[in-house]
């Protein structure tokens, strides 16, 4: 619970500084950290009071709604039983409410990758005397005490030299003050130290936008997918930068329109549809052949993986169903069912078909367990990244 405050915290920092992007009145932004100090200092239920009134105080802001929905995420945390998975729900509807005012609100876009990602990243562990003071900062920075927030999280880089979050959190102090250059400097200790702390690379990349370093911002944006492709803010500020030199990326869009799982109770094998597939047919349609068959073949995985039989890695899985499927919608297709109609799904049979399916999958789709076949496709494609965003200039 705590590390994600603090990563909830500084992205809220992030988002209502100077190079911040998202609209909020000064009455609701007092609220909010007053919201983050109660979260802090574990009074949960206070802060969800400071974060529903900041929604009051500005009903057009989503950093409220964004800022709930991550204290809500964090309690299911400390929960059990039954009421996790409802507290779960009321954190991903207040999420996607909060990217209904802001599409790109990147607490809200990490609530719902934490949310659909059981998996963390794997960032160093800090011992408990460093991550005692980074504790402290947090409350100092919360309080705007900027300067001596900065103390507290230098002592904890020292305290645990491999602690990358430290330094981070570090620049963020000098960023907040407009000092770019020296958040710069600590912005790159932290990736130094941790090259997977993606947050610290976007961090870094904020950093050099605002000194008008725009190369290497766009740099430390790819090493920060590099780090984790599912963190959509780093592609958000990419396709920032990237359209304003003309080049833009196109956003996949991917919305899954068919599900497959296991009952737990009946030991049954259940299938949800979306309605607008209902209308299609499910033996001839395209879109509709590749949804079911994608879904079924999660749905036995799925039934493999709870009885102790999966047959490959959850990756391996993935990517093979995804061949499945779309080579049976290539047969409704070639039996005169027409063409799939969902640009998500035309986007990834072009991608496959130029034998780019598993660099789609692990950059547009990707799931922390699928890390070990991530990591052994970038030591094989070193700039991979780069090229496939420059060839086909689409983002999740």
């Amino acid at each position: 619970m705590k590390k994600m405050v603090a990563l909830m915290l500084a992205l809220a920092c992030t988002v209502c500084s100077a190079q911040g992007y998202i609209p909020i009145t000064a009455e609701a932004k007092a609220l909010i950290d007053q919201g983050h100090l109660f979260q802090t200092q574990g009074k949960y239920k206070e802060a969800f009071d400071k974060f529903s009134d900041a929604a009051k105080a500005d009903p057009s802001s989503s950093l409220p709604l964004s800022s709930l929905a991550s204290l809500l995420m964090g309690m299911s945390e400390l929960m059990k039983g039954g009421d996790v998975a409802k507290v779960r729900e009321q954190a991903e509807a207040a999420a996607q409410q909060a990217l209904q005012k802001h599409p790109n609100d990147p607490i809200a876009l990490e609530v719902l990758r934490g949310l659909t990602d059981g998996k963390p990243l794997p960032l160093h562990q800090p011992n408990a005397e460093a991550a005692a003071a980074l504790h402290e900062g947090e409350l100092l920075f919360n309080q705007r005490k900027l300067d001596e927030a900065r103390v507290q999280y230098e002592r904890a880089a020292a305290l645990d030299p491999r602690y990358s979050t430290a330094w981070i959190y570090a620049g963020d102090c000098f960023y907040f003050q407009k000092n770019y250059a020296e958040a710069e400097n600590r912005f790159r200790k932290g990736v130094e130290v941790e090259p997977l702390n993606s947050q610290g690379w976007r961090f870094l990349a904020d950093a050099l936008v605002a000194q008008e370093k725009i190369g290497p911002a766009e740099g430390a944006l790819m090493s920060g997918i590099a780090a984790q492709p599912s963190q959509l803010p780093n592609w958000v500020k990419l396709n920032q930068l990237r359209t304003g030199s003309g080049f833009p990326l196109a956003p996949l869009n991917l919305v899954r329109k068919a599900k497959g799982e296991l009952d737990t109770n009946t030991k049954t094998l259940n299938l949800s549809i979306d309605p607008s597939l209902k209308s299609l047919d499910p033996h001839t349609q395209p879109d509709a052949v590749l949804w079911l068959a994608l879904a079924t073949q999660q749905a036995i995985e799925d039934k493999a993986g709870r009885e102790g039989k999966a047959s490959a890695t959850p990756f391996a899985t993935e990517a093979a169903a995804w061949r499945t499927a779309l080579a049976a919608s290539g047969e409704a297709s070639a039996k005169g069912g027409g063409e799939l109609q969902d640009p998500a799904l035309k986007t990834m049979q072009m991608l496959a078909r130029a034998d780019q399916l598993e660099a789609a999958l692990l950059l547009l789709q990707y799931k922390e367990s699928w890390r070990t076949e991530f990591e052994t496709w970038k030591t094989e494609h070193p700039d991979g990244i780069r090229r496939f965003i420059d060839t086909y200039q689409v983002r999740p």
